[in-house]
């Protein structure tokens, strides 16, 4: 039994207001930054987690660039609880997205018989969530990954664990300099020394990743 396709008007709801969303983004990207949602979220006091996330996941899903959340992330709640929250933001954003572009295709559209994304999303599957953590160490915007990968066969599991991992990496280098940031603010620049150093390290292991991705993917 094939399940009822949803109602195309209510499926083109959730792509519009996407879209609307995107170019209120793209319009008003040079007034978006860290400071500003650093100012927003303060403002919550003991529910700034919960804002945060909230906010993390409309930014992930109309393109927020993710070093913008992750130096917020840091800048409010430190090394250590601003990764927590960077990853659990990402990780709500993805998930929603890899959901919503599921809902909204709802098998209109056989992803395998497109020239261009149909082979990525083939070998996304064949490489499961090892190649959807790659993905996510490469420059491709997170929000394409997220709705091409919800137009694949993937399980959800193997996409939250591949996005979980591979977004480690870029959320430990701006969650660490956010905090840096703030740790410079208030304590001066030597506090502030042992976060620059994690975030340095940090980034070069993720050039180095990012060299051997690249160099797979051009074989």
């Amino acid at each position: 039994m094939t399940s009822r396709r949803p109602p195309f008007a209510l499926r083109l709801v959730p792509v519009i207001l996407v879209i609307a969303g995107i170019a209120a983004v793209f319009w008003n990207r040079d007034s978006i930054d860290a400071r500003g949602i650093v100012a927003g979220i303060q403002s919550w006091g003991a529910l700034a987690g919960l804002a945060f996330v909230v906010l993390h996941v409309g930014g992930i899903m109309v393109s927020v660039p993710r070093w913008v959340l992750a130096l917020a992330s840091g800048a409010l709640f430190g090394a250590v609880g601003g990764l927590f929250w960077a990853l659990a933001g990402t990780l709500a954003g993805a998930s929603i997205a890899f959901h919503l572009a599921r809902f909204v295709n709802a098998g209109a559209i056989v992803p395998h018989d497109l020239p261009k994304i149909g082979p990525w999303i083939a070998r996304a599957e064949a490489g499961g969530w090892r190649t959807i953590a790659l993905l996510r160490l490469t420059p491709i915007p997170g929000a394409a990954v997220n709705y091409g990968l919800g137009l694949s066969a993937l399980s959800w599991g193997q996409f939250a664990l591949g996005t979980l991992i591979g977004s480690l990496p870029y959320a430990a280098i701006f969650v660490q300099a956010g905090a840096a940031g703030r740790l410079a603010m208030e304590d001066g620049l030597d506090a502030a020394r042992d976060p620059l150093l994690i975030a340095g390290a940090v980034g070069l292991v993720v050039l180095g990743l990012s060299f051997v991705v690249r160099r797979k993917e051009t074989r």
